[in-house]
């Protein structure tokens, strides 16, 4: 059993360091991560997407399914289609390529005071109340600066303790995004 001295002390020690090792599919499930709408607005977004399809199911089987109005679902769902799950992975990677820092080796530390970084460019120390807020998924946590930006942070590079600790400090901290 943990008195609330030695809890507290345990958190004050907790530090985890990790290098630096961003792939490309990290930036593609980022993107997809970054877009994730609130949890009401996904609902909305599906339930819109349903009524479309099942629109222009309904008009391709009537007696007369190739008018104007046949058209207007079937490029939209295709445009989305396309923009989703061509145009955002290759933009992804396009900016990854693009990234020189990535290069470069850099650790973090990441504890109680926030997270610093250190490379051969050189080291910043970036306090928590200069995020904003996190989100997460099974395979990333972000970190926000801005509603804009974020660091990127995969789950490979973390134990399972040190990415619960993670969690944990980015919890203690930062308002998590839905």
């Amino acid at each position: 059993m943990w008195c609330a001295g030695e809890r507290r002390r345990q958190l004050l020690d907790t530090m985890i360091a990790i290098r630096q090792d961003i792939r490309p599919e990290d930036c593609r499930r980022a993107v997809f991560l970054y877009l994730r709408p609130r949890p009401g607005y996904g609902v909305a977004g599906t339930l819109i997407l349903a009524l479309a399809a099942l629109g222009t199911i309904q008009k391709i089987c009537s007696p007369n399914p190739w008018t104007s109005s046949t058209f207007v679902p079937l490029a939209s769902l295709a445009f989305l289609a396309v923009f989703f799950f061509v145009v955002l992975p290759w933009q992804a990677t396009r900016h990854f390529r693009q990234n020189r820092f990535l290069a470069h080796p850099t650790e973090y530390r990441i504890d109680e005071t926030g997270v610093h970084v250190q490379s051969d460019l050189g080291t910043t120390e970036i306090p928590w109340d200069h995020l904003r807020k996190w989100k997460e998924n099974r395979r990333l946590i972000l970190l926000y600066p801005t509603d804009a930006t974020y660091f990127l942070f995969p789950r490979r590079l973390f134990t399972a303790e040190e990415w619960e600790e993670f969690r944990a400090l980015a919890a203690k901290h930062l308002k998590k995004s839905r």
